[in-house]
């Protein structure tokens, strides 16, 4: 076991603020995501009883959000010592409930948590056995302290919060960098839109390794892209992560598994073809997906009909990597339309636009055979009161259809059906408007809707 001297020291080297009066300068030479504003708002509401629970990927900058948010404190006058920082994951924690963490760790800042206003930060707290009961007890039982939490593991942080936290969490996701993040993180303005060739150029280097905040920042993570995400990501999450959340004695089937659904991300799939394609049981497969899902590598998008209507038996679905800097890293980047899985990689790139949260959740596919006609929509937004459609989407890196736009008959037919008075388009540098069948066919750039989707996810 650890002795109480590296304890204290380690508790000493995770708060440096104590000494300083600042986060280190690691994290303070880091330009912010811009959830930032969102997530600080959280942390600021005076008089409400909740702990923040925030949820994301491995390495989309939970800690950095943490300690940017701690800066913030530290800017607005919080005193260094009623601020605490607390990584979870560090082996000399392990043997600490989390109540016994802040005491001991209130007591090496000389502060009392029982009078005193505080704020706890526990980072990676899925490690920590019955966290969310033992985080519901710190909330009722210390009404002076806001805690927070991150963790990277959908399902155990979801369930925990939704059986044990209930009126006591609020839960936060932070997806990988959109476009429009990317764009601020590298310092770049709207100007870049006046050349569609400059901004494409952005885009495929996005659409390739700009999903990560350290891909942006770090000199070094960007000289070898491909080795930080095959170890520092997909690895960590499929050696690590998932056998010990879900006690996996041999990742083989894992590792295959996830390299045939990120070659494949963007495209129809179902429990068939994927049992037949990577020689697993359909319950595995089904087994497999979850886990996933869980570590918020993948999202699947549900299908529905010509009517908007979802299929009882959801047999097929699409399924997307909630960031293709992923594939990218795994296989090859993708440049020219002359690679067979530019369109999906693409789609894949819009997909994650929408972020992991509630948006996601509302959109659908829809695919549907009325006679001899075969049809398709990429994405359609379904009303979660109304379950119907709202919009629908077709990306295209293409700037045929605006010059042709009668190509789009499945896609208009789709929005006439469902009494969809506008269908949006994307297109390689075309902007504008045509009309088919009195349905407005609204052009626009594919880098641009990805940008102008990212921005919205963060004024909600």
């Amino acid at each position: 076991m650890f002795s109480e001297e590296m304890f204290l020291n380690r508790v000493i080297l995770d708060n440096p603020w104590w000494q300083t009066g600042d986060i280190s300068n690691d994290y303070r030479s880091v330009t912010p995501r811009l959830f930032l504003d969102y997530f600080y708002k959280y942390l600021s509401m005076d008089g409400l009883r909740r702990a923040v629970l925030l949820m994301g990927p491995r390495r989309v900058g939970k800690t950095w959000l943490l300690q940017h948010a701690i800066g913030r404190l530290l800017s607005e006058k919080v005193s260094p010592r009623h601020v605490i920082f607390l990584p979870i994951d560090v082996p000399v924690y392990h043997g600490c409930g989390l109540e016994e963490l802040v005491y001991a760790a209130s007591r090496v800042s000389g502060v009392n948590p029982k009078t005193e206003k505080m704020f706890v930060f526990f980072d990676e707290i899925q490690y920590k056995k019955d966290w969310e009961i033992s985080l519901k007890t710190l909330t009722d039982s210390y009404p002076n302290i806001k805690f927070v939490a991150s963790g990277s593991a959908a399902s155990v942080l979801a369930k925990g919060a939704r059986e044990s936290g209930a009126g006591r969490f609020t839960d936060l996701k932070l997806s990988p960098l959109s476009f429009y993040e990317y764009l601020n993180m590298k310092g770049e303005d709207e100007r870049i839109f006046e050349s569609m060739e400059s901004t494409n150029r952005l885009f495929l280097d996005y659409v390739n390794f700009g999903g990560y905040p350290e891909l942006v920042s770090n000199i070094t993570v960007r000289d070898n892209p491909r080795q930080f995400i095959q170890r520092d990501i997909v690895d960590k999450v499929l050696l690590r992560d998932l056998p010990s959340l879900y006690h996996i004695d041999d990742v083989r089937d894992l590792q295959a598994f996830f390299s045939y659904i990120a070659f494949h991300s963007g495209t129809v799939q179902s429990y068939e073809g994927l049992s037949q394609g990577v020689g697993l049981s359909k319950h595995v497969v089904s087994n497999l997906l979850q886990y996933l899902e869980d570590a918020f590598l993948i999202t699947r998008l549900n299908r529905v009909d010509i009517n908007a209507l979802s299929l009882k038996r959801a047999t097929q679905f699409k399924i997307y990597l909630t960031n293709p800097s992923l594939r990218a890293a795994m296989f090859q980047e993708v440049r020219s339309v002359d690679d067979q899985y530019f369109g999906s990689v693409i789609e894949t790139a819009v997909a994650a636009q929408f972020g992991i949260g509630e948006d996601m959740g509302q959109l659908r596919y829809a695919n549907w055979r009325v006679g001899k006609q075969q049809g398709e929509v990429d994405f359609v937004k379904i009303d979660p009161g109304l379950q119907r459609p709202v919009s629908a989407l077709e990306v295209k890196w293409s700037d045929g259809p605006f010059d042709h736009p009668a190509e789009l008959k499945e896609a208009v037919a789709f929005a006439k059906m469902n009494n969809l008075t506008r269908l949006m388009v994307t297109s390689r540098s075309q902007k504008g408007t045509k009309f088919v069948d009195n349905v407005e066919l609204k052009f626009i750039p594919t880098a641009c809707f990805a940008y102008d989707t990212g921005k919205a996810q963060l004024v909600k």
